[in-house]
């Protein structure tokens, strides 16, 4: 049920906006979760779970991801790739594995593994592993008091008051109102990091093992680009759009350039006693001139009639096209007429790699989890023991590699 947990989790913040306005936050929310999700598992042969996880790595990675989204001027935006596997791997590194399996995956304990190689049976974790762990630990939580213990004397200036650091720090932590300008003070984010990174080494605990496997890498498809995809819509629709006004503007022009020749066989066909009544019309002429000039047989025939020149095809042709505004007359023209029509194409923040995801609840949650368990696919490391060896031989250390994570549900 751990992957359920994390995905009504997941869903609840989504729809409640939780973090609408707060990215570092979401990215914050995101990792921990996932790291809550991991210790409920185990690797696949063992059942020994993760401990210690990176999830300031991990958080810092999707914050990285989220600033390049909001920077990228509209563009569509691959999140996933984005933190595939950036963000995992960063949980990862140096990840660290309890001392006891996982009482969900192995309730007997160390006795009910799998026994390292040449040995009969694991005995439990190697203690001098976890001594050096504790030892580790215990250093690292004593530099960082002292950094802490620093912080809590330092204060910055802002509009002549003293603000204190470490105070200010934790008010940004619990997520009280703090003015922009000491927000963004470089000693302000420093000091911030630092408390982060004290408060995860107080929740380390004692381990006997860490990840080295590198992870599983996949292509992902490339995104369109969102400009590109407007522009050829808009260039689309101008070009129908001008095609549109050149029909409605070459009848007019073409008219306008077969008058001369028109109006003078209209008066001679009126004047004609050669051409019997009911004589031809001002269209039934304009036809007549049209069809000549285009080179079809006219309706009606003109016995008797001096006939000025009339323009061949080509020669009305280029004529018209003369006469037509210029190409960026014309675009100008058109853009006037589609500027309302130009659509509005949605961005793609992200898409799945080669896999195919069907994601039932929220746009990023499913894919999330589905890279997640890929990932978990490529992890592996070591951890040191102790193991019962065939008798008369003592318990003695012995190290067991893993490989493969699996978190149920």
């Amino acid at each position: 049920m751990s992957w359920t947990i994390y995905k009504a989790n997941m869903l609840e913040a989504a729809v409640s906006f939780r973090f609408k306005n707060d990215p570092d936050g979401a990215a914050a929310f995101i990792a921990n979760e996932y790291h809550n999700c991991i210790q409920r598992g185990g690797d696949m042969l063992y059942g020994v779970n993760v401990i210690n996880g990176n999830v300031i790595g991990m958080t810092n990675a999707i914050k990285a991801a989220f600033k390049k989204g909001r920077e990228s001027g509209g563009e569509n935006f691959n999140l996933l790739q984005e933190i595939y596997p950036s963000a995992f791997d960063a949980y990862w590194l140096g990840a660290e594995m309890s001392p006891f399996p996982n009482p969900l995956l192995r309730p007997l304990g160390w006795q009910s593994t799998p026994p390292a190689p040449g040995a009969v049976m694991n005995v439990g974790p190697n203690p001098i592993a976890l001594a050096s762990s504790i030892a580790i630990n215990k250093a690292l939580k004593e530099a960082a008091e002292l950094l802490i213990d620093e912080l809590k004397k330092q204060t910055i200036q802002m509009d002549g008051i003293d603000i204190n650091v470490y105070d200010t720090v934790i008010k940004l932590l619990k997520k009280e109102q703090i003015v922009d300008g000491i927000k963004n003070h470089p000693t302000i984010i420093a000091g911030k990091v630092v408390v982060e990174k004290y408060n995860e080494i107080k929740k380390k605990k004692p381990s006997i093992g860490s990840q080295f496997k590198p992870s599983i890498k996949f292509p992902f498809p490339e995104l369109p680009k969102r400009k590109d995809l407007i522009e050829k819509a808009k260039s689309k629709l101008i070009e129908e759009a001008t095609a549109q006004i050149k029909e409605k503007l070459i009848p007019p022009i073409q008219e306008q350039i077969l008058q001369p020749i028109i109006a003078p066989i209209q008066i001679a066909v009126e004047l004609s006693k050669s051409i019997p009544s009911p004589k031809p019309t001002k269209e039934q002429i304009k036809q007549f001139v049209v069809d000549t000039a285009n080179g079809a047989i006219p309706k009606i025939n003109l016995p008797g009639i001096d006939i000025p020149k009339i323009p061949t095809k080509e020669e009305l042709k280029k004529q018209v096209e003369d006469t037509l505004p210029t190409k960026e007359q014309l675009a100008s023209m058109a853009f006037d007429m589609i500027k309302d029509k130009i659509p509005n194409i949605p961005n793609i923040f992200y898409t799945p790699p080669s896999f195919k995801f069907k994601p039932s609840s929220m746009i990023l949650i499913d894919p999330f989890v589905n890279l997640a368990k890929v990932h978990l696919m490529g992890t592996g490391g070591s951890m040191n023991i102790i193991a019962q060896y065939p008798p008369p031989a003592p318990p003695a250390p012995a190290i067991l590699v893993w490989s493969g994570y699996n978190v149920i549900g």
